[in-house]
């Protein structure tokens, strides 16, 4: 009997860290990410004063082209952040991100980041440190490395990709070795591109839908290989940056589903962007912290039962 509990137990807990495990890693990516069916709904105005870049509609070339010119313009980008989320105190903070896999985002209730999260992504690997102490719980790192992320049993039950964190700010690169089809023009005149991609759960699809002259992205969707939506984004209030002419949201809604249709949607709210203007010492920026008497847990060696 005693040895049945102390199994009971084990499995409880491995039960609990995975799904504490889970819970954390939606919550980094909705709190860090920035981007997007007739699944659509339709916000708002459109962003004044867009500037032209489609007399007409493009080719498939042409708009590939245009959308990894302006991917590639930004090589850094920092921005201050107010986050609000379904059943959670409004968080404030801010966002530094250097592509093509860099980012760090540090956020907390009145700005302070020791009373919240401490999000980011290196070469190496991602982490989500949640600072603030959960009542009966201690607080903890939860990391992975990008490759073994990718094999892990907990990504191929909670299907997200790291790589969203960057994507998500709104400068997407498509890729050569992807599958992309269109521009389609929807109901509502916005270019529709569907790119089909392989990742380490299996084949994703994404559904990007653009503005037709300005080329901005307004609104992503992704679904696994059964056609079951990962997430979708809407990213308004476009505002056009002075001093490098790149357009960035600043006004963005993000809805991820997790297993069982679970959803969770979270508002951002950004800042002026100061764009290729970062400085301190990278090593030191993109570094995963290790603070003392905190455990850090292995995502990727969580199992999945």
């Amino acid at each position: 009997m005693e040895t049945t509990n102390l199994m009971n137990k084990s499995t409880d807990k491995m039960f609990i860290i995975r799904r504490r495990a889970q819970m954390v890693l939606v919550f980094a990516f909705l709190l860090a990410t920035q981007t997007g069916c007739q699944l659509f709904a339709r916000f708002g105005q459109r962003t004044p004063m867009a500037p032209v870049v489609f007399q007409n509609t493009p080719s498939k070339e042409q708009l590939l082209q245009t959308l990894n010119a302006q991917a590639s313009s930004v090589r850094q980008l920092s921005t201050n952040v107010k986050v609000s989320m379904d059943g959670m105190p409004k968080l404030r903070g801010t966002l530094q991100m250097e592509r093509p896999g860099r980012l760090r985002l540090k956020a907390g209730l009145m700005g302070v980041s020791e009373l919240g999260v401490d999000v980011g992504s290196n070469d190496q690997r991602f982490w989500v440190w949640v600072r603030a102490s959960i009542p009966g719980e201690r607080p903890a790192i939860y990391f992975a490395n990008h490759a073994q992320w990718q094999n892990s049993p907990i990504q191929r039950s909670l299907p997200l990709d790291p790589a969203w964190l960057i994507d998500g700010i709104g400068l997407v690169d498509f890729k050569s070795n992807e599958i992309h089809e269109g521009p389609f023009v929807d109901a509502d005149g916005r270019l529709k591109l569907i790119t089909v991609r392989q990742t380490g759960s299996g084949r994703q699809t994404r559904v990007t839908l653009i503005d037709p002259r300005s080329a901005r992205i307004e609104q992503q969707a992704v679904y696994d290989a059964g056609n079951r939506l990962l997430a979708y984004t809407n990213s308004t209030d476009y505002r056009v940056n002075q001093d490098t002419g790149v357009s960035l949201p600043h006004r963005i809604e993000m809805h991820v589903y997790q297993d069982g249709g679970q959803e969770m949607k979270m508002v951002v709210d950004a800042g002026d962007y100061s764009i290729n203007a970062l400085y301190g010492d990278p090593e030191k920026m993109w570094a995963m912290p290790t603070p003392a008497d905190v455990p850090a847990v292995n995502l990727a060696e969580v199992s999945v039962r």
